[in-house]
């Protein structure tokens, strides 16, 4: 990979891509999707959260 990051905590990040390493887990009942990056997940997670509040 020739990506090239300024600051540590982006390229850890990033490395995160090429490990396959998907530590945040939705534990919402029957989704069970994995996330490498804690942002993606809370976004995700939001989305579970709208439509209850929907019904």
């Amino acid at each position: 990979c020739t990506w090239s990051f300024k600051r540590y905590e982006h390229l850890k990040r990033h490395m995160l891509i090429h490990t396959g390493k998907r530590p945040h887990v939705c534990h919402f009942p029957g989704c069970g999707k994995s996330f490498s990056r804690s942002d993606n997940f809370h976004a995700h997670y939001r989305t579970h959260t709208k439509k209850l509040q929907q019904q």
